[in-house]
């Protein structure tokens, strides 16, 4: 299968002079389910940010979609990033109800009404939620899978999703995974999900690649494998 995104040689030192990615190389292929795994601070977000072209690193290439992303140009960087679904770690929640705030979104992306209802109903017949209730009120776990719903509902080629499990229950993060699972058998999208649960990404069923100083790896490093 041919890649989405294929990351080599990444390196990214801070204004401040620290060494964030020393050697990053990675690959995602198209409908493949993949989970990055590091500790807090290791630059998981920092690798989506780059992905975005947020940020630009000091040495490596960045092909997604057959873009090379650090030589994209800002006029294009918006169509780029309309490819991308983007579920962050700190939720921003709309004022609407789950139904509104989708067909919502999707108007802004220039959908016509009807098509943009079609979507929306098209991502929650797979991620079910309660259309009418307001999302600041979901639960935890709904909110989170609002915020998958939201990234999937204009039919991205790539869903990138910061710290799905983080400070939720077990009931609650097995909720969310099974929502991650739905989307990708059913929309056939890439997913690439950065989570410091090492445990929760073995469930997934994703691969795994992990992040440790600086460097990716397929094999847990010794220090993270307990």
């Amino acid at each position: 299968m041919s890649a989405l995104v294929q990351v080599s040689e990444l390196r990214f030192v801070t204004p401040e002079g620290k060494t964030i990615l020393e050697d990053v190389t990675l690959r995602v292929d198209h409908d493949e389910f993949v989970c990055l795994v590091g500790p807090p601070s290791s630059g998981k977000t920092l690798i989506f940010k780059l992905l975005c072209h947020e940020v630009q690193p000091q040495r490596g290439q960045i092909l997604v979609d057959d873009r090379n992303v650090t030589r994209l140009h800002a006029s294009k960087l918006p169509a780029f990033r309309r490819r991308l679904g983007i579920v962050p770690q700190e939720l921003t929640l709309p004022q609407r109800t789950v139904l509104d705030a989708l067909v919502f979104k999707l108007r802004s992306l220039g959908l016509e009404s009807d098509e943009s209802h079609t979507r929306a109903e098209e991502i929650l017949d797979i991620i079910t939620l309660p259309i009418d209730a307001l999302v600041t009120e979901l639960e935890p776990s709904q909110k989170r899978l609002f915020a998958l719903a939201l990234a999937a509902s204009h039919n991205p080629v790539l869903l990138l999703i910061d710290e799905p499990f983080d400070g939720l229950e077990y009931k609650d993060a097995q909720q969310v995974l099974e929502g991650i699972r739905a989307v990708h058998e059913r929309k056939h999208v890439a997913i690439f999900a950065a989570t410091r649960q090492r445990p929760w990404a073995l469930r997934s069923g994703a691969r795994v690649i992990y992040l440790w100083k600086g460097r990716t790896s397929d094999e847990a490093p010794a220090e993270r494998a307990q």
